[in-house]
C-alpha cells in the first residue's frame, strides 16, 4: 500500500507529528523518512519508498538543510523517488529562498511577509480553476476571523505554478510539476493539532486555512486510500411549523412549487405535541407520497432546555414520549415520520443522546454539535473531520448550517458529511429565491449532489477506503446501515462503528441475520462480503435499558406548554407580520428568558 513519508530532521517537530496524526485520522499509512546529514538519501529510505515513486512530505527547513549538504543527492532523490511533494512551513525569505528557487527551475523565487501590520483581515480564496484538486471549495472564499500575518510565494512572470489557495490576493498554496514530480508548496503555519478542544464559539471553521491545503494534497495523493464518502447529499430542514398551508410566512405550496423546480428535498422538524393538529385533507394534499417532503421530531413539548436536563429518567420519558405522539400522528393522518430528533433551540446533554439511543432513535441534527453537559471529553477538531459526531454513547449527531456561507456546506461536502441546511418561517418572508440561489450554488460546486430523506441518508453515510484491489475499510455512524457494492467485482468489506461501551452490544444482524462482531479501539466490527451491485442491511442491537417509569408533569406545566405553543404560534402568524412589534416582545421574552437559543434565535 502507498504511504505519505514524512521525511525530518533527528527529531520530530510539533508541526510533523500534527502532520502524521491528520494523515492517520485521514487513513493514510505514514512512514518516517529520518534524514542523516551524512549519508546518501538513498541508502536512508524506508521500503516503501524503495519500491516505488512514492508520497513525501518535507519541511522547508529540512529541504533546505538537505540541499545544503548535498544539492545532487537531494535531486537524484526527487526525480527518482517522488511521486508527489508537499514543501510546508516556507515562511523565512533567508532561509527558504534559494532552495524554493531551486526546487521549482526559478518559477519561485521565494517567499514574502506581508507589509502590511497584523490587525489587517485575512481573506482566503481558492481559484476557481483548480476543481480538478479543491473540488468542491474551488471559486470559494472565506476568513477566519484571525489577522496574523501569513507569509505568501513570489513567482515569476508567466510561471507554470498554480495558485490553489490566496490569501489577499497572494498566493500562499500552490503546486507545479517539475520532470515527473508533483509539487506542491504551503507557505505559513500547516495542520493543527487534530487533537486541539473546539467550542461553539471556536469551531471547525477557525482552522479551514489550516486544514483545507493538507486535505487537498491528501485527497489527491491518496483518492481511493484515504477515507473518502461514496455520495454526496443535502437536505433542507425548517423548525417549528404547523402542517397546514401556511405558518407565519412559510407557504408550502409556494416551498412544494421551489422544491419541483430546483430539484431538492425539505424535512420539516414537527413538534410532537401539535400531533393532533394536522387534518388528514391537508396532510393527503401536502405530504402524500412525497419523498422530497418529509417529517421528523422536534424535541417533545418544545419547551426551553427541555433536552438539556441532567434528569435520565425525564430524558427516557420525553424521547419515547415523542415516538408516541408521532406515531399517534401517523396513525391519523396517514403521514409516516422519521425517527431523527431536532433538539429545541439547539440545546442537548450528553444524557439525551443516551436516551435517543435507547428510545431506537435513528440519528440527531442539530444547529450545534456541542452538548450543555457534555459528560465525557471535550469535542475536537478530527471529531469534525468525520460526518457524524458520535462521541456522545456511539449515537450520531449531524450538523446543519443556515444557508448563509457556501463555503461551509463545501466543506461538509468535501469531507463526506450530508449538507444540511437549517431554517424557519422567517426565512421566507421573501418567498424562495434566496433559498434557490443557495441550492444552485450548492450544485454548481458539486453536480452529482442528491437530496434524500434524512433516514436514507444516514443509514447509508459512511467513509470508504480501499486497502487493496479487493478489501475495503468502511466507517458506518448509525446503528442501521445499509452497505452496497457499487463495484464490478466482489469486494470484502471490514465494517467499523464507534461503540465507546461494548458492554451495551446484544448483537448484530446482516439481512436479519445475527453474525459475528468483534471490538478493536472503541469501535465494533464485521466483515462481510459482497457481490458486485449487491445491498447488505447491518443493524446493531443493545441489551434492553432497565424501564425508569412513567412521569407525569402536573397541571401547571401542562398549562405552561399550552401557552408557549400559543404564543410562539401567535409570534409566528401574527408579530412576525409587524417586525416592530416582533422586536418589542422579542425584547420582552428575553428579558424574562422566556425562549432562545445559543444565538439568540426564537
Amino acid at each position: 500500500m502507498k504511504h505519505l513519508i514524512l521525511a525530518s530532521g533527528t527529531h520530530l517537530t510539533a508541526e510533523e507529528q500534527h502532520i502524521l496524526k491528520c494523515a492517520n485520522w485521514m487513513g493514510v499509512p505514514t512512514k518516517i523518512f529520518s534524514i542523516d546529514p551524512e549519508s546518501t538519501l538513498t541508502r536512508q529510505l524506508p521500503v516503501e519508498c524503495e519500491a516505488h515513486r512514492s508520497c513525501v512530505v518535507i519541511s522547508a527547513d529540512t529541504l533546505a538543510l538537505r540541499h545544503k549538504a548535498s544539492p545532487h543527492h537531494l535531486e537524484e532523490f526527487l526525480r527518482e523517488h517522488c511521486a508527489q511533494l508537499l514543501v510546508f512551513r516556507c515562511g523565512h525569505p533567508t532561509r527558504h529562498n534559494s532552495v524554493l528557487s531551486w526546487l521549482t527551475r526559478g518559477a519561485v523565487r521565494g517567499v514574502s511577509t506581508p507589509a502590511h501590520g497584523p490587525d489587517v483581515r485575512q481573506v482566503f480564496d481558492l481559484p476557481a480553476g483548480r476543481r480538478d484538486l479543491t473540488r468542491q471549495l474551488a471559486g470559494l472564499s472565506f476568513s477566519t476571523g484571525r489577522s496574523s500575518v501569513v507569509p505568501t510565494f513570489d513567482t515569476a512572470a508567466n510561471a507554470a505554478a498554480e495558485a490553489l489557495m490566496l490569501v489577499n490576493q497572494k498566493p500562499v498554496f500552490i503546486r507545479m510539476l517539475v520532470a515527473s514530480c508533483d509539487i506542491f508548496l504551503l507557505a505559513g503555519s500547516v495542520v493543527p493539532d487534530i487533537d486541539e478542544p473546539l467550542s461553539p464559539e471556536n469551531g471547525i471553521e477557525s482552522y479551514y486555512d489550516q486544514l483545507i491545503p493538507f486535505l487537498v494534497f491528501v485527497r489527491h495523493a491518496f483518492p481511493k486510500t484515504s477515507w473518502h464518502a461514496p455520495a454526496s447529499t443535502g437536505r433542507l430542514i425548517i423548525d417549528d411549523p404547523l402542517l397546514t398551508e401556511t405558518y407565519g410566512f412559510l407557504d408550502y405550496r409556494t416551498l412544494l412549487d421551489s422544491m419541483h423546480r430546483e430539484k431538492y428535498g425539505t424535512s420539516i422538524a414537527f413538534i410532537p405535541w401539535n400531533y393532533r393538529r394536522t387534518s388528514s385533507r391537508t396532510a393527503a394534499s401536502l405530504f402524500g407520497r412525497r419523498p422530497d417532503l418529509s417529517i421528523c421530531i422536534h424535541g417533545c413539548d418544545h419547551t426551553n432546555k427541555e433536552f438539556e436536563r441532567a434528569d435520565d429518567g425525564l430524558l427516557d420519558w420525553m424521547a419515547g414520549l415523542a415516538l408516541e405522539r408521532m406515531e399517534r400522528h401517523q396513525a391519523r393522518t396517514g403521514l409516516p415520520f422519521e425517527r431523527v430528533m431536532v433538539f429545541p433551540q439547539g440545546r442537548f446533554s450528553s444524557d439525551a443522546m443516551l436516551a435517543l439511543r435507547g428510545a431506537n432513535y435513528l440519528a440527531a441534527v442539530n444547529s450545534t454539535c456541542f452538548p450543555t453537559y457534555a459528560g465525557s471529553g471535550p469535542l475536537r477538531i478530527k471529531d469534525f473531520l468525520r460526518p457524524a459526531i458520535t462521541q456522545f454513547h456511539g449515537f450520531p449527531i449531524f450538523q446543519r448550517r443556515y444557508p448563509r456561507r457556501l463555503v461551509d456546506s463545501a466543506f461538509a461536502i468535501f469531507l463526506g458529511t450530508p449538507a444540511l441546511l437549517v431554517e424557519h418561517h422567517q426565512y421566507f418572508r421573501d418567498g424562495c429565491e434566496n433559498l434557490e440561489e443557495f441550492v444552485v450554488g450548492l450544485r454548481n460546486l458539486e453536480p452529482t449532489l442528491t437530496w434524500p430523506t434524512l433516514s436514507s441518508q444516514f443509514m447509508h453515510s459512511c467513509i470508504m477506503r480501499f486497502v487493496s484491489h479487493d478489501s475495503v475499510d468502511v466507517q458506518f455512524f448509525t446503528r442501521r446501515f445499509r452497505l452496497e457494492n457499487k463495484d464490478a467485482d466482489r469486494q470484502r468489506f471490514r465494517l467499523a462503528k464507534n461503540e465507546p461501551d461494548p458492554s451495551v452490544i446484544r448483537a448484530v444482524l446482516v439481512d436479519g441475520i445475527s453474525v459475528p462482531f468483534s471490538f478493536r479501539n472503541d469501535s465494533l466490527e464485521v466483515e462481510l462480503e459482497v457481490d458486485p451491485g449487491q445491498s447488505r442491511d447491518i443493524e446493531i442491537f443493545d441489551h434492553p435499558r432497565p424501564c425508569r417509569g412513567t412521569r407525569r408533569m402536573g397541571l401547571t406545566y401542562n398549562i405552561s406548554v399550552f401557552a408557549r405553543r400559543s404564543l410562539s404560534e401567535f409570534r409566528d402568524n401574527t408579530l412576525a407580520m409587524y417586525p416592530g412589534l416582533l422586536r418589542a416582545a422579542t425584547g420582552i421574552a428575553k428579558g424574562l428568558k422566556f425562549t432562545a437559543d445559543r444565538n439568540g434565535r426564537p
